[in-house]
């Protein structure tokens, strides 16, 4: 970490990004005893929420009904926090220690004395597979899912249809489809890749979701290309895909769903010349190259790791990092990245990365579940657990601790997962 002292009780704080993240780090801050100003903006218009009911309750039932809301309002003013809504940053003055904003409410410069970059990630732009140009839109029928706005023009755009394509096959991809049915739609995914969740889940896990979505009735295609989008006046009618196999069909479709990732919001970061490179590269304790600025959450990328973790999980630790380091407090212990998604009624909970595997086990867990489990070698990386919260735990736990059982162990269905960790601590043979 660069130099840096800790913060003193006349300091100012601005946090730019009202997501998970942003909110995360003035909690963190004032639960460590920051007594400074603590300034919040946010591009949108409404209280900070949470995104991870996007995808599921506030498609079914309204953001009204999905109680979004990352903290109650009376939260802000009980712990000094000051809010501008609908306040965009424009520029961001390095030397000066100031932002420049555009806002109705906020005024035009604000100075900080440390400023936290928690700005996010935005839907990775579709185009025309035939035209090309810009980023096809709801104009188009062509939707994403990021933010409340696009749930809400999504639900509305459900109900009033029948027939859903998705293109992605990641998990915003598969909840969605999970919901669509539970809405009455019919829905096609088509994914790209040789798989489903090929960049964050192993083989197993795809397969598993795979079969889930294909027994409620969704047609996927692995491996295809979206070749023609084809309409009625100006209402998409069917989306024309190649499948893996070369042939062409024609999928009926009232909407479109743009699934394909996110990509960070570094512009800021970008134009007042920090270091980007698939988001704001930051130190181990979410600093810049300027000691005075940090990054946070989905735009937030460690210099020594080649991808950005995009978690609740993950937004929660790097908050905590980035707070002990501007409190000069000691770090909070390792974080082990963990996930989930809930589909069907189902939850799939992920602890550990599994990139680096080269060894799988795969186990039954009771009637319904699953787990899988992720070795590199000899070492332990990841358990993806469908319906086995015990798995989840357990293997969490082992990561966190370092203390694992072998994958041979695990690969026999007739060890008991509790018995392992008794069997260690009691120094019996394995």
């Amino acid at each position: 970490m660069q130099d840096w002292e800790a913060l003193g009780p006349d300091a100012t704080v601005v946090v730019v990004g009202g997501g998970h993240a942003g909110v995360a780090v003035l909690a963190q801050l004032r639960s460590q005893g920051f007594a400074g100003q603590l300034v919040l903006m946010s591009a949108e218009n409404g209280s900070p929420y949470h995104r991870p009911p996007l995808s599921k309750k506030a498609l079914l039932e309204g953001a009204e009904g999905a109680s979004l809301s990352l903290r109650p309002e009376p939260w802000y003013e009980s712990n000094r926090v000051t809010c501008y809504t609908s306040a965009k940053v424009t520029g961001i003055d390095r030397a000066a220690r100031r932002v420049h904003l555009q806002s109705a409410s906020a005024p035009e410069v604000m100075a900080y004395d440390a400023l936290i970059l928690a700005t996010g990630a935005a839907p990775r732009a579709w185009t025309d597979p035939v035209k090309g140009g810009d980023a096809l839109g709801l104009a188009d029928g062509v939707h994403v899912l990021r933010d409340v706005e696009d749930a809400q023009a999504l639900r509305a755009a459900l109900l009033a249809s029948g027939h859903l394509v998705i293109i992605g096959g990641g998990y915003i991809g598969l909840e969605v489809a999970a919901t669509a049915r539970a809405l009455g739609c019919e829905v096609c995914i088509v994914e790209q890749a040789p798989r489903i969740l090929q960049r964050v889940a192993p083989q197993a896990t795809s397969q598993l979701l795979l079969q889930l979505h294909q027994s409620h009735g969704v047609q996927l295609f692995e491996g295809a290309q979206v070749v023609a989008l084809q309409r009625e006046g100006q209402k998409i009618s069917s989306v024309r895909i190649q499948t893996a196999e070369g042939e062409l069909r024609d999928l009926q479709a009232d909407l479109v769903l743009a699934g394909i990732g996110a990509v960070p919001r570094d512009d800021l970061a970008k134009a007042c010349g920090l270091e980007v490179g698939n988001g704001i590269v930051v130190n181990a304790q979410g600093q810049t190259q300027d000691p005075a600025i940090w990054a946070v959450g989905d735009v937030a990328r460690h210099r020594d790791q080649s991808m950005r973790i995009e978690s609740v999980g993950n937004a929660n630790h790097q908050a905590a990092l980035v707070a002990a380091a501007l409190m000069a407090r000691p770090e909070p212990l390792p974080l082990v990245p963990w996930f989930w998604s809930d589909q069907y009624g189902g939850r799939l909970q992920i602890a550990g990365l599994w990139q680096s595997a080269d060894r799988w086990v795969e186990r039954q867990e009771g009637a319904q579940g699953r787990s899988i489990w992720s070795y590199q070698g000899t070492r332990l990386v990841a358990v993806d657990a469908w319906q086995a919260p015990l798995a989840y735990v357990l293997g969490k736990k082992w990561l966190e601790t370092g203390q694992y059982p072998p994958a041979q162990w695990l690969a026999n269905q007739d060890h008991n997962l509790k018995d392992w960790s008794l069997q260690a601590a009691s120094g019996v043979a394995l």
